[in-house]
């Protein structure tokens, strides 16, 4: 059942849909109400948390390290197709289709970026189909073989055929084959403690997977708490946070304990802009600092 209230202007007192026939004047400043005041109560509670959730992000602006206010301004620039570079265009078409999604997002851990969100359609092209039955009912030798034979391959080879069985036989036994069901109408926390049960996949990838899943799907997670979201340290991340003198030690448990440290009501937002400007300008190689976007607050410790 939906339930209407109505939302004074002013106060910004709720009424019951009985309040509201009885009075047309707010209970609380007598403001007159009308039927452009009328709310459901949902969207309202959601109205509340949002505007909640902005007034607490703007008292901890103010304290943040410029860095990391550099840091969270140019995130707000990625597009979330930039976030999954494919090979191929056909594989950037095949994102879209959740189980490709899920598919590489849970194999992305230690290659290229553009090489896992490619993976799906090279499986794709090599088998004629891409669904969860397809390998639910394959055995782990016949998915070697198929991961054996694809053009460019994941670095764990030999742990992907586990992984991607993990993933299929979830999708197939609990949610009947469907696998945006794994995320539709659950909380952020059900689905990372799901995607963990899965052969190599650990909190920062699945934190990574709620991460897109919100920017890609644009999937509403009521209950998520951004404070458990950590970073997904890779390469990448961690060689900026190096450099932007976050850590001192290029390990993925110092820069896990700095995006805590720095930004702890969401750690995660930094994993975006990192990895983004390690790939395309602060790379292990070379480092084109007039072209990045932190370099004005960026020590450059090389």
């Amino acid at each position: 059942m939906t339930l209407i209230i109505y939302v004074c202007p002013n106060c910004g007192r709720p009424h019951s849909l009985e309040e509201f026939r009885k009075s047309r004047f707010c209970f609380h400043c007598g403001k007159f109400l009308t039927s452009s005041d009328r709310r459901l109560a949902e969207e309202e509670r959601r109205r509340k948390l949002k505007a909640l959730r902005r007034n607490m992000e703007s008292e901890v602006k103010a304290e943040r390290d410029p860095r990391v206010e550099k840091l969270l301004e140019f995130a707000e620039t990625i597009n979330a197709q930039e976030l999954v570079p494919v090979l191929e265009k056909e594989a950037a078409e095949l994102i879209n289709d959740s189980f490709a999604f899920a598919l590489a997002g849970v194999l992305d851990r230690g290659t290229k970026a553009e090489l896992i969100w490619t993976i799906p359609y090279y499986i794709k092209k090599q088998v004629g189909e891409l669904n969860p039955y397809f390998f639910d009912n394959a055995s782990i030798e016949d998915i070697k073989r198929i991961f054996s034979k694809l053009p460019k391959k994941p670095r764990y080879i030999n742990d992907a055929p586990y992984t991607v069985k993990g993933l299929a036989e979830i999708i197939v036994n609990e949610y009947n084959g469907q696998t945006q069901k794994l995320w539709e109408n659950r909380s952020s926390k059900a689905v990372k403690a799901t995607f963990e049960r899965i052969y190599g996949v650990g909190p920062g990838i699945a934190s990574m997977i709620i991460l897109l899943l919100e920017r890609w799907f644009k999937v509403y997670f009521e209950d998520i708490d951004h404070r458990n979201m950590d970073v997904k340290p890779d390469v990448h991340v961690i060689r900026v946070f190096q450099r932007l003198g976050f850590i001192s030690e290029n390990t993925s448990t110092a820069a896990l304990n700095a995006a805590r440290r720095l930004n702890p009501e969401f750690p995660g937002a930094l994993d975006s802009p990192a990895w983004y400007i390690g790939r395309n300008w602060c790379t292990a190689s070379m480092s084109r600092c007039d072209q990045c976007p932190v370099t004005e607050v960026c020590p450059k410790i090389m």
